[in-house]
């Protein structure tokens, strides 16, 4: 596996602790009103899990699977998917940051961050993904209950 779908998974995994720990927090406030300051984590909660998680799972499996060139460069220009970790890194934080102190500006900018770690990361895998319709590739052929080719 590549160094960078390797830190990309770790990283996701830190941010599914992380947003389990801010709702756990949520969840004990509401049960046991002992934390009034917990109820300022479940924006926070909601964007470490769907932006800091399940984005970033997705782009380091996603880093991992699609097809590989055949020179060597095969992975393309990986330097794009170190910045892209990065940025979805930090704009995750500066987000999480901006809904703890209720700044919008900070939220904003947070999302923009996270927006051109996206862009990287998309430039970096879009020459990889590939039809079949390109010749080299045949699409699986389906077969009737009889074990004929079938049309469908």
């Amino acid at each position: 596996m590549p160094k960078l779908s390797v830190w990309l998974i770790r990283a996701s995994l830190l941010h599914l602790g992380t947003g389990f720990l801010f709702g756990a927090l949520v969840l004990i406030q509401k049960g046991n009103p002992t934390i009034p300051w917990a109820w300022t984590l479940k924006l926070p909660h909601t964007e470490v899990l769907v932006i800091g998680w399940t984005l970033q799972l997705i782009m380091g499996v996603s880093f991992y699977a699609l097809p590989r060139f055949s020179n060597s460069a095969k992975y393309g220009t990986v330097r794009l998917g170190w910045w892209s970790l990065g940025l979805i890194n930090s704009g995750v934080l500066i987000t999480v940051a901006g809904y703890i102190l209720n700044t919008h500006v900070v939220i904003a900018a947070g999302r923009l961050v996270a927006l051109a770690a996206i862009v990287l990361f998309a430039i970096l895998i879009w020459p990889r993904v590939k039809p079949f319709a390109d010749g080299k590739v045949k699409p699986p052929q389906r077969h009737s209950s009889k074990g004929e080719p079938s049309d469908e």
